[in-house]
């Protein structure tokens, strides 16, 4: 029987390693406390709600729209009232020549050259409505005297200009409006006792331009 190497005198000896100790039974799992019961609301307790961001982000922009608005709003009213202060202030200059203007200036001869005019023109128109009868005869309108009259009105109306003096101007306008009045009437349907009564205010204005003319009644 031929007997090991390992068992030679002389050879080494081996020393095996211990056999590895038996594991540790296994400690048994931690248990997690118990969760604490959810308040009413749905959170859990000792724990605050969170506010979602968009909601911090949704109010940052609505205070950045009103102040925006508000600022646009401060600077169109500044804007408005700059531009309307200045314009609406009375200037004195522009008055000053507005009055001039609107109030020409004439020389007595220009004014005495438009007075003969005027009461020449009257004379003539006036004068040949003489003996010709009214505006109305057996209650019948009087068409040739009526047209006589309407051309003086018209005539003196075309002659009553601005270097016109003031009296005969005034008495000018008196006559044309007295003798519009009683010619309306006598062709429309008035009664003629108020055709009378407006004849006889026409003719006391038209004695009234006679005498600032100069002329003989």
């Amino acid at each position: 029987m031929t007997s090991s190497p390992w068992s030679r005198a002389g050879s080494p000896s081996v020393t095996l390693p211990p056999p590895p100790a038996a594991a540790p039974p296994h400690a048994p799992a931690a248990t997690m406390p118990p969760t604490a019961a959810p308040f009413p609301s749905g959170f859990p307790q000792g724990r605050k709600p969170r506010r979602p961001v968009w909601l911090w982000v949704a109010l940052g922009l609505l205070l950045a729209i009103v102040v925006s608005a508000a600022t646009g709003s401060i600077v169109t009213f500044a804007a408005v009232h700059n531009a309307i202060g200045p314009a609406a202030q009375p200037s004195s200059a522009p008055s000053a020549s507005t009055s001039a203007l609107t109030t020409p200036q004439f020389s007595a001869a220009d004014s005495s050259a438009a007075k003969d005019h005027l009461c020449q023109v009257f004379e003539v128109s006036v004068r040949g409505e003489q003996g010709k009868g009214g505006l109305r005869v057996e209650g019948n309108l009087n068409v040739p005297v009526v047209l006589r009259s309407v051309n003086s009105v018209v005539a003196v109306q075309t002659a009553l200009v601005p270097a016109v003096p003031a009296d005969v101007g005034s008495a000018a306008r008196n006559y044309i409006q007295t003798t519009l009045d009683v010619t309306t009437a006598a062709m429309g349907n008035t009664p003629t006792p108020e055709v009378n009564r407006l004849n006889d205010i026409s003719n006391d204005a038209i004695k009234a331009l006679l005498d600032v003319c100069g002329l003989p009644r």
